[in-house]
């Protein structure tokens, strides 16, 4: 049956730190309210009716919400009755070992590391990815992308990723977003087993200082050490190209271009492979900022020097049309 909808809205799951929702997507600097369910009482029920709902008014020729309308992601198509969940975006945890400057939580962190507290009680997420294994609601191909906070010190991580990678007739992929700060062993068994698989992270500095400044820690030494491992793990299987390294610009702290060339450099001598450009834009949705002219230019020098150098590059598409537009409101529908 052809209808407007999007992927997300047919079968996504987003886990976020106080709610869970089914647009894990940035489609405008508004938080759409009817997305959004929190963490209390039977929240993952709840969450499946209202899901069923859109699908059904999508159908219906009714979106979800307005800004639907403008959404890159929906598409005008003959959608799988097969409704079994395929996007997965896990940022629900609260933890992290850094505190990056441009992190969307800054505002309830007050820049500290590690860990702060919210008004939702925090989320046990093993035992529902558990329940819907058994209740067969994840799709065999199904894509989670694992962002946290930071993973690796999260005491749930290992033990979703190893139920994950133990399922018989399943060919899940991951986005794993690590800092790197700490090594993980199922970061490298995951991106062994599926091509898939990526493992991002964001360095967002060509040298220890600006480094410094950009996380409030004193790790890029470690992070380098870290990378290198990665990249050498993944080499065993071919995938060293999943590896994926970004640089975040920020204005004012490292959105200059001999930082950039540092970062490119770095990153060609450690046998990195795939980079990925791109601007600050968490801070954008909880208070709606102005575009930044210089954020656009950097942001296609960065794109122009990856291809200059051999890398592979990967884009976010919200971003390409952020920066083509000069708006973060995506409600503006690009020519794209």
């Amino acid at each position: 049956m052809s209808y407007k909808s999007c992927k997300f809205i047919q079968g996504g799951i987003a886990f976020k730190h106080d709610v869970i929702s089914f647009c894990n997507k940035l489609c405008g600097t508004k938080r759409y309210e009817n997305f959004n369910i929190p963490y209390e009482g039977d929240f993952y029920n709840k969450y499946i009716e209202i899901r069923e709902k859109a699908i059904e008014n999508c159908k219906k020729g009714i979106l979800p919400h307005e800004g639907c309308r403008y959404c890159p992601y929906v598409e005008d198509k003959d959608w799988d009755e097969d409704t079994r969940f395929r996007e997965f975006e896990i940022t629900h945890w609260i933890h992290c070992n850094c505190s990056c400057c441009y992190c969307s939580l800054l505002s309830q962190t007050k820049g500290k590391i590690t860990r702060f507290k919210t008004k939702s009680p925090y989320l046990q997420l093993f035992p529902i990815i558990k329940r819907m294994l058994k209740e067969g609601r994840i799709h065999p191909e199904a894509f989670f992308s694992i962002v946290g906070g930071e993973l690796t010190v999260l005491k749930e991580f290992p033990d979703i990723m190893k139920l994950l990678l133990k399922q018989k007739n399943a060919n899940y992929a991951f986005c794993l977003h690590t800092n790197a700060i700490k090594y993980e062993k199922l970061l490298s068994e995951a991106v062994a087993r599926n091509s898939r698989t990526c493992v991002s992270v964001s360095v967002d500095a060509g040298s220890r200082d600006l480094f410094k400044r950009m996380k409030k820690i004193d790790a890029y030494n470690d992070v380098i050490k870290n990378l290198k491992r990665y990249i050498q793990d993944a080499k065993k299987s071919g995938n060293d190209n999943r590896i994926v390294v970004k640089y975040i610009i920020v204005p004012n702290v490292n959105d200059n271009k001999e930082e950039i060339d540092k970062w490119i450099k770095t990153c060609k001598d450690i046998g990195v492979k795939t980079l990925q450009p791109a601007i600050e834009f968490c801070s954008h949705i909880i208070t709606p900022g102005t575009f930044k002219e210089k954020q656009g230019i950097l942001y296609e020098y960065m794109k122009e020097q990856i291809v200059v150098n051999g890398f592979d590059m990967i884009t976010y598409d919200f971003l390409e049309d952020i920066v083509k537009n000069k708006s973060f409101d995506l409600t503006i529908k690009s020519n794209n």
